[in-house]
């Protein structure tokens, strides 16, 4: 798909686009919804860069400095920042809202670690080349 400048798409219609994303995103109905309609809409790339910025933005909340950060996940402190200001500059309230969702992230990860299913990625079989992807 060819890349489109935001700006060339006129507000009115950017705004119904991505409220239709959006709206259906938000429809999904279970995590195994979630998990096929992103492993179908995105490529492997795009699902690993979002799932690095979640990474980036685990390391930011445990006080990592940018420079580890940039080193273990190689990404650049443009995105180290760019994920720093998606935590931290809409307010404490949703701060402390997507803070406790990635903590609760760290949790399940515990938790899956020492079961027969060692990731979430592993439990839906037709996924599992994404767990090779980033292996």
């Amino acid at each position: 798909m060819s890349k489109v400048r935001p700006s060339s798409i006129d507000s009115k219609n950017k705004y119904r686009i991505i409220g239709d994303f959006f709206d259906l995103v938000s429809g999904l109905n279970s995590k195994k919804e979630v998990i096929d309609f992103f492993i179908g809409l995105l490529t492997p790339s795009e699902s690993l860069m979002m799932a690095r910025r979640i990474q980036i933005a685990k390391m930011l909340i445990d006080e990592e400095n940018y420079e580890i950060i940039r080193k273990k996940l190689k990404v650049s402190n443009q995105t180290i920042t760019k994920t720093y200001n998606w935590l931290y500059s809409r307010g404490d309230d949703y701060n402390i809202w997507i803070t406790k969702h990635i903590l609760k992230l760290k949790d399940n990860n515990k938790k899956y670690k020492n079961s027969k299913n060692k990731s979430l990625l592993d439990k839906y079989p037709h996924h599992r080349f994404l767990k090779e992807l980033i292996s």
